[in-house]
Order: C-alpha cells, then sequence, then structure tokens
C-alpha cells in the first residue's frame, strides 16, 4: 500500500505551466505547502522515507485547509440521555462520543464539509454547567496532519451534536485518512474515528482534483 500512496497535485507534469498560470494566489501556497510538507516529513521519517513523505505532504496540503462556521445543538435533554445510558449519579461525569462523521459523504476538495462529532454528557447534577474540551483531527497512517481544536465549550447534560466546517485545499494527497473526535469533560475523555479515502480525479489537463470518499 505504502508504494501506491501518491501525492495528488492539482496539475499535471504535462501541464505543469498551463496550470500554475490559473492558479490563485491561495490554491499556489497550498501547492508549495505540500510539496514543502513532503520534504520535511521525508527527513522525519528516516526508517521509511517515501511514507514520511507522503505524510509531510498531507500535512503541507492540509495546512491550507480553511475553517470555517461552528455549530452546535443539543439532541437530547439530560433526562432521556440518562435514560439512554441507565445512567447513576454515583457515576458521576460520563462523556462518551457516539459518532464521527463528515458530511457530505462525496466531497470535492475546494468546496465546504463538515466534520461532525456527536455526544453524550451526564454529571449528578444535571444542571451544572461543566467545561468541555472538543478536538478534531485527520490522521494519516496513524499521524496527525491536521489538528483542529481543543475548542472549549460550556455544557450541562444532555445529548450534543457539533460541526465544524472545513474546506480541504485541491492538493490534498490520494490516500486513506481518518477523522478523529475526541471529547473531554470533568476528568474523562471519550474518542472516536470513522476512516475515508481521498481519490484523484483525472480531467483533460491531468490530475485536476481529489474527491474525498467516506469509508
Amino acid at each position: 500500500m505504502k508504494k501506491t500512496i501518491a501525492v495528488v497535485l492539482c496539475i499535471s507534469i504535462a501541464g505543469l505551466f498551463w496550470s500554475c498560470a490559473e492558479m490563485d494566489s491561495a490554491q499556489t501556497g497550498a501547492l508549495i505547502g505540500a510539496a514543502a510538507g513532503g520534504v520535511l516529513g521525508g527527513k522525519l521519517s528516516k526508517d521509511d522515507p517515501e511514507l514520511g513523505a507522503a505524510i509531510g505532504a498531507a500535512a503541507g496540503a492540509l495546512a491550507g485547509a480553511v475553517i470555517g462556521k461552528y455549530l452546535d445543538r443539543k439532541l437530547k435533554s439530560a433526562q432521556d440521555t440518562e435514560k439512554t445510558y441507565q445512567y447513576n449519579p454515583s457515576q458521576g461525569t460520563m462523556v462518551q462520543v457516539e459518532d464521527v462523521r463528515m458530511e457530505p459523504s462525496v466531497i470535492r476538495p475546494g468546496q465546504k464539509a463538515k466534520l461532525v462529532i456527536n455526544y453524550a454528557l451526564l454529571n449528578s447534577d444535571p444542571n451544572k454547567v461543566l467545561p468541555v474540551m472538543e478536538t478534531r483531527q485527520i490522521l494519516s497512517d496513524g499521524k496527525s496532519v491536521k489538528k483542529i481544536g481543543p475548542m472549549s465549550k460550556s455544557r450541562n447534560a444532555g445529548t450534543y451534536v457539533t460541526e465544524q466546517e472545513v474546506t480541504f485545499p485541491q492538493n490534498i494527497p490520494s490516500a486513506m485518512y481518518m477523522l478523529s473526535g475526541t471529547v473531554e469533560a470533568g476528568g474523562r475523555t471519550s474518542s472516536k474515528q470513522a476512516g475515508f479515502r481521498v481519490s484523484a480525479v483525472q480531467g483533460d489537463q491531468g490530475v485536476v482534483y481529489a474527491l474525498v470518499k467516506v469509508r
């Protein structure tokens, strides 16, 4: 699999000069970031420079991801959440990540996507407001290539869904990735992961963009 990991640029070698002329400054910067990240990753992974370069390229490309709006809403009351988990106040603070996903299920880099975390939060006092930390990470071969957060929120008991808007750069490398969501509250931590694949799409001028497909 390591041999098949390819850096997906928004240009092909044959269309290099044509493509660069068509890119705006943000796209050009993201492309340079991917190349620089690839060099850095190769240096950091001496035992497997090819894999290290691929991870570095992913980190370089995702450094150009645009972080957008954050939205959250309460899905269930404290009472309904307690019933779901058969919660006993003697358990103290409980946090449970129920679902981590990307929306929509097929994403074209350059367009907006949502990194979604659903989680339950319970406490012996359902009205007490607790500090909560949410962290989202994108992993390549188990290594973090993009981290969003930790983001601090104040919540009382219940079940929540939170959405972080992000725009993926067009030069994200073609590979398997993991989206990780972690929530911390009251000294408790819960995490969950969901896999997705980025696949190159060929155009008349070579590789022109990639599609992110959730596994």
